[in-house]
């Protein structure tokens, strides 16, 4: 093939490519991104604990994940504690601030966890309940989420 041949080539390959990129510009590709869900701001509740397993809890109907704690015992506990938390808890009139709106996990993880509000809860009279919770024993703080907010069940915490 001669290099005139070759020349020839390349021009018409270019010229093509070209104008397919004029193509291209001027008509869109039609695709375009899905359109974003609006995301609820995500204000204050209230509500009565409903206590369906230690780490299953809901108020006012919402599925909720209490920030800067997790249960952290040996799985064959859970049904053991579930109970303790009914017999104690269950009823008990909440407000809850999701993360994000002043709790001591704001900043460190997200407002949701699997379908859940990630929240603080407090009573009437201002008890938190995590922390009650960590106090008596059935949850254990997470310094990752909250900091030293709620005590650690790490050894030499």
């Amino acid at each position: 093939m001669s290099i005139r041949k070759v020349a020839v080539f390349a021009f018409i390959a270019l010229a093509f490519a070209g104008g397919f990129l004029v193509i291209i510009v001027t008509k869109g590709t039609n695709i375009h991104a899905p359109a974003l869900k609006p995301v609820a701001a995500m204000t204050p509740f209230e509500g009565k604990l409903v206590v369906q397993s230690i780490d299953d809890l809901r108020v006012g109907g919402r599925k909720i994940v209490l920030c800067g704690v997790a249960f952290a015992m040996p799985q064959s506990m859970r049904a053991v504690v579930t109970e303790a938390a009914r017999r104690e808890y269950q009823g008990l009139a909440l407000r809850c601030k999701p993360v994000g709106s002043g709790t001591p996990c704001d900043g460190n993880v997200t407002s949701t966890f699997r379908g859940a509000i990630v929240a603080q809860c407090l009573t009437p009279d201002g008890m938190d309940l995590a922390a009650k919770l960590v106090e008596i024993g059935m949850l254990c703080g997470q310094p990752a989420q909250a900091g030293l907010t709620y005590k650690s069940c790490a050894l030499g915490s």
